[in-house]
């Protein structure tokens, strides 16, 4: 598939797979954003349930809006991301879950956060993103704050090092710009998922990753997360010695992805950690 030249100003990008049961509220939350020089590109890793022709209805409702993109499935939601960065030109990038709801100004506001940024820090690779609203299947509010939920320190991640101890931006509330998506390392073989290793790529290559703090999404937990959050509250002794292995095996595919972008030693890996558990 041809690359697409996106004539908005923002490419929104959607990767779905089985999403019907929440992805009308997704996209109408999209359509009654605030700022509209957007284009919706979504495309499908191969549902077996109703998806495609949900987003088909879009299509051929809000046809300057919406682009279902035709190519082989990709497997798994890191891959299908990445597969659509590969295929839209745009000047800036968002994506989006299928299973979420933005708030009205989610856009308009990220978009403005960067316009400062850029306008600060000249041709800069620039990543934006914010805190998110805990919700249930229900939109019930869980949490207002998923930063403060998941006891991530915001503050203590200033380099490329120091994401060895976690990587602060969820996918669904970035905003990059093209600088951004051009020093994106490839191959993507090493990539947990698509959000760390973009602003993996961007902080090595001395960019700007920023936050803003105010919630800009209901980020939905239910059953069918591929990732989600954690309930940090029932993370006791005995929890943390049954998943232990599961949490070295995350720390050697995390280190894995780090080195593949940037030369890292292991003892500076583990100071990181270290570091950002004292901070």
């Amino acid at each position: 598939m041809a690359e697409v030249k996106c004539k908005s100003q923002i490419a929104i990008l959607m990767a779905t797979y089985n999403g019907e049961k929440y992805l009308r509220e997704q996209i109408d939350s999209l359509i009654m954003q605030t700022y509209k020089d957007w284009h919706l590109y979504v495309h499908d890793d191969g549902s077996k349930d109703t998806t495609v022709s949900i987003v088909m209805e879009y299509v051929k409702k809000y046809p300057d809006k919406i682009t279902l993109m035709d190519y082989p499935s990709q497997g798994g939601a890191c891959k299908n991301f990445l597969s659509m960065l590969e295929r839209v030109e745009a000047s800036y990038y968002m994506f989006c879950d299928q299973d979420d709801v933005w708030l009205t100004e989610k856009t308009e506001k990220t978009f403005e956060r960067m316009q400062i940024l850029e306008r600060q820090f000249h041709e800069q690779p620039i990543i934006v993103h914010s805190d998110l609203i805990l919700v249930d299947e229900s939109l019930h509010t869980l949490d207002t704050s998923f930063v403060r939920n998941q006891h991530i320190k915001i503050e203590a991640i200033k380099n490329f090092e120091d994401y060895a101890a976690t990587n602060t931006a969820t996918g669904c509330t970035m905003l990059f710009n093209q600088q951004a998506r051009q020093c994106i390392k490839r191959p993507y073989y090493k990539a947990i998922m698509h959000d760390s290793w973009i602003c993996l790529s961007v902080i090595s290559q001395h960019g700007i990753v920023d936050f803003l703090y105010e919630p800009l999404l209901k980020y939905r937990q239910h059953s069918g997360n591929t990732l989600g959050a954690c309930d940090m509250n029932q993370q006791t002794l005995m929890y943390k010695l049954m998943h232990i292995q599961q949490q070295i095996n995350h720390n050697i595919r995390h280190y894995q992805e780090m080195n593949a972008i940037r030369s890292l030693s292991v003892l500076d890996f583990l100071k990181a950690k270290l570091r950002y558990k004292n901070y």
